[in-house]
C-alpha cells in the first residue's frame, strides 16, 4: 500500500521536539482520562498536539490549552465500510452532522455515484472531501455494474481502477460483489483485484470451497454474514468481518458473540438514513447499540477505532504519539455524549460543495404507461421481503394480478440511464402498500428507477413524476409527495433538516398506505440488487440470484 500520510522533514523535527518537551505543542487538552483501546486501561493524562498529529501523552505545556479534567478522550469513530451517497446527502451535509457526533473518518465506496456517473462520479467526491473536517478514504468500486444482470449509467474498468487508485486517499478495491465472477475467473475481475494489496469483499452465504476459493483471491473482508455460524466460518478463513448495524439491516444482535476479536470492525454500510443519522446518530448509535447488548465498553470502542485503523493501515483509531489527532472529548463511555470533537487537532468548520450541472442531469428514462406493465396470470414467482433484512425469499403461488388481501403488490425496475425503455416487472410480498404506488430513483446499485404500487395506473403516475422531477423520491396517491435528489438522483441539494422533514412526510404517507416496514426507502432500494439472494428485480427482468440469471415472473400461464 503507497504510504499515503508521510510528514515534511521540518513538520517530523517539530513533532520530535514537541513530544520531547522541547517545544510548545500547538495544542494541549489537559487532564483527560484517557481511554487506551490497545492496553484496555483509562488513566490520566494531558494530550500534545503538533499540527495533525498526536505529539505525546504524559504533562506537556501548550500554546493553546483545553481543560479536559472529568471527559473520557477517545480515539474519533471509523466506520470501516460505508456508502456515503446512501444517507441521500452530500458528503458535506454528512459531515456536518455525524462529526460532531463523533465520527471522525469514513472508508467509503462511492460505487452508487459510479454506478451513475463512472468514473466523474467518483472524483467529485474526492473533490468534496478536501473541503470536508471528515477523515476520508476511498475504496475504488470493483462491481459498476454490480453484475451483467443489470444495466448502470456508469462503467469502472480495470484501467480506471488502476488510475483512481494513484489518487490521494484512495487507499484499495471495493467489495467484490460479484462473487460468482470470482470463482469463474472473470479476466476483467481479476485484474482489478491484482492491482491492489488490499480488497473487501461481499460474499453472502457462501461456503465451503467456493469460499476457499474467494478468500484465495486475496480478499481480505466480508460484510454480509447474518448468523454466528456464518461469520465464524469466514473468521476461520482469515477474512476480517464488519458487523452491519444500520436502519434496515441489522445484525449486530446475531453477530455480538464475536465482537471483541481484533479481526472485526462494527459499520454500517451507508445503510443509516438521514431520519435517523439527525435523531440517533452515526456510528456512535452503533456503538451504544453494542454496549447496551452486553459488549465489553473497550471491546466496541476497538470495532469503530482500532481494528479498523489496523487493517486499513489509516494512521487514527488510537490516542498514541504520532498518530493523527483525530480526538472526541465524552461525558461517558456507555452514552457517548459527546462534549467536543477534534479533527487532525483542530475544531471542524463546515463548508458547502457546489456540485457540477452535469451531476444533476441523469434521468434520461422515457415514460411508461399501464401496457407497458402487464404480466400474464398464473403460478408467479413473488419476491419475499423480510423485515429488516437486505435478503428477500422466493414463493410461488397463483396470481392474477395485484392482490392487495394478499398483500401481493407489483414491482417495476425502469432503465434511467440510457433511455433503453427496459421494464423489469415481478410481483412481491411484504411492502403493505394498500393504496397508492412509490418511485425512487435509489435502486441499488445501478440506481435505475424502482417502483411498487397498488395498481398498475398509480405506478405509472408515480414513475413518469419522478422522470420529470430529475430523480428522488416520489408517492402518488391521488396527489404527490416528494424529495427530489437531483445530484446524481441519489443524493440533495439541500439540508439535511429538509432532507429529513420530506424524507418523514414520505414515511408517514407510506405508514398511512398500510406499509409496517421499519425502513420502506431502504428495503425497497435492495429489491432491485442482484448480488444478495433469493429473489431480485432490474431493468432486465427477475433475477434468481442463486442462479445468477434471468427467469420468468410468471413460470406457468393460466
Amino acid at each position: 500500500m503507497k504510504n499515503f500520510e508521510k510528514l515534511s522533514k521540518n513538520e517530523l523535527r517539530r513533532l520530535i521536539k514537541v513530544a520531547r518537551g522541547e517545544e510548545k505543542a500547538d495544542l494541549v487538552i489537559k487532564s483527560t482520562e484517557l481511554v487506551n483501546v490497545l492496553t484496555e486501561e483509562i488513566y490520566k493524562a494531558d494530550i500534545a498536539v503538533c499540527g495533525d498529529r498526536i505529539a505525546g501523552i504524559g504533562r506537556y505545556e501548550g500554546l493553546n490549552e483545553i481543560g479536559a479534567g472529568g471527559l473520557y478522550a477517545v480515539p474519533g469513530l471509523i466506520d470501516a465500510h460505508t456508502h456515503i451517497e446512501m444517507s441521500f446527502l452530500t458528503l458535506s451535509e454528512f459531515a456536518r452532522l455525524v462529526v460532531p457526533r463523533g465520527n471522525t473518518c469514513v472508508v467509503a465506496d462511492p460505487h452508487e455515484i459510479a454506478n451513475v456517473l463512472g468514473k466523474k462520479g467518483i472524483i467529485y467526491l474526492l473533490e468534496e472531501a478536501k473541503q470536508i473536517p471528515i477523515r476520508f478514504y476511498c475504496m475504488i468500486p470493483s462491481c459498476v455494474p454490480s453484475s451483467p444482470l443489470e444495466n448502470s449509467g456508469g462503467i469502472i474498468t480495470a484501467e480506471d481502477v488502476k488510475e483512481l487508485l494513484e489518487f490521494e486517499n484512495v487507499i484499495g478495491v471495493a467489495e467484490v460483489m460479484n462473487y460468482p465472477g470470482v470463482l469463474n475467473c472473470e479476466d476483467e475481475l481479476l485484474e482489478k483485484i491484482l492491482v491492489s494489496t488490499l480488497v473487501d469483499g461481499h460474499c453472502p452465504k457462501l461456503t465451503g470451497k467456493d469460499l476457499n476459493a474467494y478468500v484465495s483471491a486475496g480478499i481480505g473482508s466480508d460484510h454480509e454474514s447474518t448468523t454466528e455460524e456464518e461469520a465464524k466460518e469466514k473468521l476461520r478463513l482469515g477474512l476480517r468481518v464488519m458487523v452491519r448495524e444500520g436502519s434496515a439491516a441489522k445484525n449486530l444482535r446475531n453477530l455480538k458473540s464475536i465482537l471483541g476479536k481484533r479481526t472485526v470492525m462494527l459499520v454500517t454500510d451507508g445503510d443509516r438514513s438521514v431520519l435517523d443519522l439527525l435523531k440517533e446518530g452515526y456510528l456512535d448509535s452503533v456503538l451504544r447499540k453494542a454496549i447496551a447488548e452486553g459488549v465489553d465498553e473497550f471491546r466496541a470502542l476497538q470495532a469503530v477505532t482500532l481494528n479498523p485503523a489496523e487493517y486499513f493501515g489509516i494512521n487514527a483509531g488510537l490516542i498514541a504519539p504520532g498518530r493523527f489527532a483525530d480526538l472526541v472529548l465524552v461525558r461517558d463511555l456507555r452514552n457517548f455524549e459527546v462534549k467536543k470533537v477534534f479533527v487532525g487537532g483542530k475544531v471542524p468548520v463546515f463548508t458547502k460543495f457546489e456540485y457540477p450541472e452535469e451531476a444533476k442531469k441523469t434521468m434520461r428514462a422515457k415514460k411508461i404507461s399501464e401496457s407497458d406493465l402487464k404480466l400474464p396470470n398464473g403460478m408467479a414467482r413473488i419476491i419475499e421481503l423480510i423485515d429488516g433484512e437486505i435478503l428477500t425469499g422466493e414463493s410461488v403461488e397463483k396470481v392474477a394480478g395485484i392482490d392487495l388481501n394478499r398483500d401481493i403488490l407489483k414491482a417495476v425496475v425502469v432503465e434511467r440511464h440510457k433511455g433503453t425503455g427496459n421494464i423489469g416487472k415481478a410481483y412481491v410480498r411484504g411492502f403493505g402498500l394498500k393504496k397508492g404506488a412509490i418511485a425512487q430513483s435509489i435502486a441499488h446499485d445501478a440506481h435505475n428507477i424502482v417502483a411498487i404500487g397498488a395498481s398498475d395506473k398509480e405506478i405509472c403516475k408515480a414513475v413518469n413524476r419522478l422522470i420529470d422531477l430529475g430523480g428522488g423520491i416520489v408517492i402518488y396517491d391521488r396527489e404527490f409527495y416528494e424529495l427530489p435528489l437531483r445530484i446524481a438522483g441519489i443524493m440533495s441539494e439541500e439540508k439535511a433538516e429538509i432532507v429529513a422533514e420530506k424524507l418523514n412526510a414520505i414515511e408517514n404517507k407510506l405508514r398511512e398506505g398500510g406499509c409496517k416496514l421499519k425502513a420502506p426507502i431502504i428495503t425497497l432500494s435492495f429489491i432491485a440488487l442482484p448480488v444478495i439472494p433469493k429473489l431480485k428485480l432490474t431493468d432486465l427482468g427477475l433475477v434468481d440470484v442463486e442462479k445468477f440469471a434471468v427467469v420468468e415472473p410468471v413460470i406457468k400461464h393460466s
